[in-house]
C-alpha cells in the first residue's frame, strides 16, 4: 500500500507547488501613464507598480535590450512596499547616446519572470520610423511631481538576487517525500 500513498503525496505537493506559482504570478503590474511604457535614459528613471507579495519581499527590476536597439542588461533588487508597491531607480544615462528602441521590463522573484512588459527606451539616437524624442529633464525632478506611496530600499548592487526557483522547491519536495516515505 506504500507505493499509492507515495505518488497520491507527490500529485499533492506538485499540484500545490504549481498552485502556488501561478497564483503568486497573477496581480503585478507595472504603472505608466498612456498605452504604453517609455523610458528615458536619464539618471533617475523610475519604474514603478504592484505585485501581490508580502512587503519585505525581495523581487527583480531588469530592463533589457530587445530587436535593434543597442543590447545592454540593467538589473536591481528592490523589496516589496506597504500594499504591494515597488519602486525602483535606474540610471539610463550611458543609453543616452546609444541606439533607442524596444526594450522589455520584467519583474523576477526567485530568478524567475513574474511580469513583462514590453517598453520604448528613449535615445538621443531613435529609429528612423520612431516618432519618440529623448526628454532631457532630470527625471528625478519630474518623479517628485508625481504621487508616489512605495516605501522600498533599493538595492546598490545593481543585480538579481540568487535565489531557488520553482524547480528546484518542486525537487526539493520530492526528494523530501521519497526520504520521508523510506523512512530514513
Amino acid at each position: 500500500m506504500r507505493p499509492p500513498h507515495l505518488i497520491v503525496t507527490l500529485a499533492v505537493v506538485v499540484a500545490l507547488s504549481l498552485s502556488g506559482v501561478v497564483a503568486a504570478d497573477s496581480g503585478t503590474a507595472i504603472d505608466h501613464a498612456g498605452d504604453e511604457l517609455t523610458l528615458d535614459a536619464v539618471d533617475g528613471e523610475h519604474v514603478h507598480g504592484t505585485t501581490p507579495f508580502a512587503p519585505g519581499t525581495l523581487i527583480g527590476v531588469r530592463v533589457k535590450s530587445v530587436g535593434d536597439t543597442h543590447p545592454f542588461l540593467v538589473s536591481k533588487a528592490v523589496r516589496v512596499g506597504e500594499n504591494g508597491s515597488f519602486d525602483v531607480t535606474f540610471d539610463l544615462s550611458e543609453m543616452a547616446q546609444l541606439r533607442g528602441g524596444p526594450v522589455q521590463v520584467s519583474v523576477r522573484r526567485d530568478q524567475q519572470p513574474i511580469y513583462e512588459e514590453n517598453a520604448t527606451l528613449v535615445t538621443y539616437d531613435m529609429p528612423e520610423n520612431s516618432t519618440l524624442t529623448p526628454d532631457i529633464r532630470d527625471a528625478a525632478t519630474a518623479e517628485t511631481t508625481s504621487a508616489s506611496t512605495a516605501t522600498t530600499a533599493d538595492s546598490s548592487s545593481g543585480i538579481d538576487v540568487p535565489g531557488f526557483g520553482a524547480g528546484v522547491g518542486v525537487a526539493a519536495l520530492l526528494v523530501a517525500s521519497f526520504v520521508a516515505a523510506r523512512g530514513l
